[in-house]
């Protein structure tokens, strides 16, 4: 018997199969393990104490990355005015 192409699905594809349901146990309990580590870690004040430290370095970093950025851009600035008025007396 000859295989008739399915003319909603040209060269062969196939829409995938619904998912299957026969794993729900365990995604539950990896599910449920995942949560109980998460809220575990973060009623740690150990863990607390860390993450706080480490967004504090994170954030003064990126000040001091635009404050470095603002001098830069006021350089660019100034140098650009000074080469303007340096072709206007020419």
């Amino acid at each position: 018997m000859k295989k008739v192409p399915n003319p909603y699905y040209p060269y062969g594809y196939q829409p995938q199969q619904p998912y299957p349901q026969q794993n729900t146990r365990t995604h539950f309990v990896s599910g449920l393990v995942a949560g109980a580590a998460v809220a575990y870690l973060l009623s740690n004040k150990k863990v607390q104490q860390g993450v706080a430290s480490a967004g504090n370095r994170a954030w003064s970093t990126v000040r001091g990355e635009v404050e470095e950025l603002k001098e830069r851009l006021e350089d660019t600035q100034a140098e650009l005015e000074y080469y303007r008025n340096l072709h206007k007396e020419q």
